[in-house]
């Protein structure tokens, strides 16, 4: 339980400021589209050709790996998805009647994003942070897996099934399940729960 409260937060925190970064992102590219568009998605797709888990590590190379600084970090690799996404959002919603009226009306590209396009995307927005979560917490285990987590006396998953696997052939086999077990089951839980609420909100939209 002491190793999940430090995977538990900088799961959550790095998912909310993943998802609210990704969100102002993808908005604006879907919504204004042309040359903003292009510029924005290329970076997003120069930034997806990284892959996550080097780029983590070439950042705690020389970072001292502290909890607000994990957090910032996966949650400036995590937002990528998530701009994808809401700018997919952003291109069906900007044609809608709603929209054009407000834009007849004067209204600004600013205004449209954040009182339109965004809160009607917020069924994608919500079931892509869950996901957030589970990824980001499997992202934290793996970095502190390979030593480059949260230093000590701070517990964390991933430095103990790291310590497990250093005592399998003293006959310890055994401490690598209760960290393994907790990290299936607490990334499973939530990717159920993030399933529930996409079918939820679908049936919502669908009774609409």
């Amino acid at each position: 339980m002491a190793g999940g409260q430090s995977a538990m937060e900088i799961g959550f925190a790095a998912a909310v400021i993943a998802t609210f970064l990704g969100a102002l992102w993808g908005g604006a590219a879907g919504y204004f589209g042309g040359m903003l568009d292009s510029v924005l998605m290329r970076i997003v797709d120069a930034l997806l050709a990284i892959p996550a888990l080097f780029f983590l590590l070439f950042l705690a190379s020389f970072i001292t790996p502290t909890l607000p600084i994990l957090i910032l970090v996966v949650a400036c690799i995590s937002w990528l998805v998530p701009s994808r996404l809401i700018r997919g959002e952003a291109l069906t919603l900007r044609v809608r009647e709603y929209v054009q009226a407000v834009k007849c009306m004067g209204g600004r590209g600013g205004r449209v994003v954040f009182r339109h396009i965004l809160p009607n995307s917020i069924g994608v927005i919500v079931v892509n942070a869950t996901f957030q979560v589970a990824d980001a917490i499997l992202l934290v285990a793996s970095l502190s897996f390979l030593g480059l987590g949260i230093p000590p006396p701070e517990a964390n998953w991933g430095s103990m099934l790291s310590a497990g696997l250093n005592y399998i052939y003293a006959g310890y086999w055994w401490l690598i399940y209760p960290p393994g077990i907790a990290i299936v089951l607490t990334v499973t839980s939530i990717n159920f729960v993030g399933d529930a609420v996409r079918d939820a909100l679908e049936v919502r939209l669908q009774s609409r």
